[in-house]
């Protein structure tokens, strides 16, 4: 017995969830059931839900979660799955047979922190770190308050990321016509850094932005030839919502390489 609650100990992980408000989102796990868990939740929007196996909704619900995840994790939205459980093996099998894609870990008093009596129960949580939703991940609603919520946050390559005193340049950067203007006025702020607060926030942008579309591009190119197809869908968002930069020129050189051979 005492081994086994030293194991668990050990285990035991207390998430505080980014920015002044989201200290009020605490996850206490005591295993990581899929291999990676979310490098960070802070500036993010994601799903908190709470499910067990023995529960038969949850069986019902866990394929649209992970078509919801599958369809908005571009967005940089996150699930994380608390099972209630007492065993992981139980989980591992139903996540295996289920193709569960995000991210699942084993309760360890979260549950009871909230309140939850009913199973499955799902929290929105916003960029703010604010639940902004309540419910079962079957309502009606479900799918609808994710989507405002993510149009309401950072824009999709920013996900996660602090904007600080450039929210200003929020909805531009989502991507489009204005894009590139805001992108190269935040840059002209890291090369003349007269407030090092804004000069570290405006770096942290610059850098991830380039970070993520190069992400991007790599993957398109690892399928190029497999499935030009998709290869070519990849290039075609890059250039149509972020052209104007140099990270995206190499996306616009494949894009008009595709576009020919077709």
């Amino acid at each position: 017995m005492k081994t086994k609650f030293t194991y668990i100990f050990l285990l035991f992980v207390i998430l505080m969830l980014g920015g002044s408000e989201a200290a009020a989102i605490q996850i206490t796990i005591s295993e990581w059931v899929t291999p990676e868990p979310p490098e960070s939740l802070a500036n993010k929007v994601y799903v908190l839900e709470f499910w067990a196996t023995w529960c038969g909704p949850c069986k019902t619900s866990t394929p649209k979660l992970v078509a919801i995840y599958d369809k908005y994790k571009d967005y940089g939205f996150e699930i994380v799955s608390l099972s209630v459980d007492r065993s992981s093996d139980r989980v591992r099998k139903f996540i295996r047979d289920m193709k569960v894609n995000y991210h699942v870990a084993m309760d360890y008093g979260t549950a009871n922190r909230y309140g939850i009596r009913g199973y499955p129960t799902a929290l929105i949580v916003n960029d703010k770190g604010q639940i902004v939703w309540t419910g079962h991940p079957m309502a009606p609603d479900f799918e609808s308050a994710i989507i405002a919520a993510i149009q309401a946050g950072p824009p999709p390559l920013l996900a996660g990321v602090d904007l600080g005193s450039f929210k200003i340049h929020r909805k531009n950067l989502w991507g489009g016509s204005d894009f590139s203007k805001s992108f190269h006025t935040i840059e002209s702020v890291v090369n003349d850094c007269r407030k090092p607060e804004n000069c570290q926030a405006a770096k942290r942008i610059v850098e991830t932005i380039n970070t993520r579309i190069a992400e991007k591009i790599g993957h398109a190119e690892s399928v190029r030839k497999s499935d030009p197809k998709k290869a070519y869908n990849i290039y075609a968002e890059l250039v149509t919502k972020y052209e104007g930069i140099e990270a995206i020129k190499p996306a616009k050189t494949a894009y008009l390489e595709l576009q020919k051979s077709n």
